[in-house]
């Protein structure tokens, strides 16, 4: 009984510092931001009629803005940071606060996960090493729960974009065949998928922007295959510039990156097939083989045994 009562103790004075350091710290950043805007508005002085309207009334950007407060701590490791900008950018959320919002969704998880599990233990006073230990493992799986989030959202945006790729390749070709520059196609593509795939639509307008600002056309095709991570665009993108390089048409390049993309697409759902029945092996022998058994020996199992209890009189 002492035990429990002294793991109780650490517990809730655990719980207790946990909270007061979190919010010194969410308090110092509010103050700094503060501070920063401060300073950058004596410096620019624009008229209230010309300023965009912010809408941070709503419950989801205050939810947003806490969630970026809680982890801008995380920020001092900037190559950790680059890459968890690059996978947020590949998953579609470009905002510059992204980041923030991630990590401090991770501390939140890893926080509010095995909350009530405590509760529930500090209830019924049975708190033990074991109890700890689960509860322990509990914050480390809502630590990891958004990268796993992440991680499968960037997955579904890539096959997404993926299966698209082959249609609007033919556009491309269709757009340059008829005489339009490469800029123009972009705009014309963009313009025809907007209501079909949002995903390739949102890319093709960043790579359109890229190319009235003067970016050259091939860093700008190479910088929306490292945008999506996905390995047909960054072939499309090296096959363009080899098309340049050798002085051929970039419509016909596009015609047989669309083809090879066709074939790698049905290769890759034989393989598929090709895997099916293996993976079918655990589920029927686990699943279906049991049930069968029971549905056609049961009834003779039955009848064998009331045999046998007439032979027993």
């Amino acid at each position: 009984m002492e035990f429990n009562v002294f793991i109780l103790f650490l517990s809730l004075v655990f719980v207790a510092v946990f909270l007061a350091v979190y919010g010194v710290v969410v308090n110092q950043s509010l103050k700094q931001k503060v501070r920063e805007r401060l300073k950058a508005s004596e410096h620019t002085i624009i008229s209230p009629v010309f300023q965009e309207e912010q809408p941070s009334g709503s419950s989801k950007s205050k939810i947003f803005s806490w969630l970026s407060f809680s982890g801008q701590w995380v920020f001092r490791d900037q190559d950790k940071t680059s890459e968890v900008r690059r996978d947020l950018i590949q998953a579609g959320f470009r905002r510059p606060t992204a980041p923030a919002v991630y990590f401090g969704l991770r501390a939140v998880c890893a926080f509010l996960l095995p909350l009530p599990f405590l509760l529930l233990l500090v209830i019924k006073v049975k708190i033990s090493l074991i109890s700890l230990l689960l509860a322990f493992f509990l914050s480390v799986f809502g630590f990891f729960l958004p990268t796993w989030f992440l991680k499968k959202k960037i997955a579904t945006r890539q096959s997404r974009i993926d299966a698209a790729l082959p249609d609007v390749m033919d556009l491309f070709v269709v757009c340059m065949e008829a005489g339009l520059s490469l800029n123009a196609s972009v705009l014309r593509v963009a313009s025809e998928i907007k209501d079909v795939t949002k995903d390739f639509y949102d890319e093709l307008q960043i790579t359109a922007g890229e190319l009235r600002t003067g970016i050259p056309w091939d860093e700008a095709f190479e910088g929306l295959g490292k945008r999506t991570g996905v390995q047909s665009l960054r072939s499309m993108a090296a096959l363009m510039i080899q098309s340049n390089k050798m002085g051929t048409s970039l419509g016909q390049s596009f015609r047989t990156q669309s083809e090879f993309t066709r074939e790698q697409r049905t290769l890759r759902s034989e393989e598929k097939a090709a895997k099916l029945p293996v993976k079918m092996i655990f589920p029927l022998v686990l699943l279906i083989l049991p049930a069968m058994f029971i549905v056609t020996v049961g009834p003779a199992l039955i009848h064998i045994k009331a045999i046998f209890r007439l032979f027993q009189r």
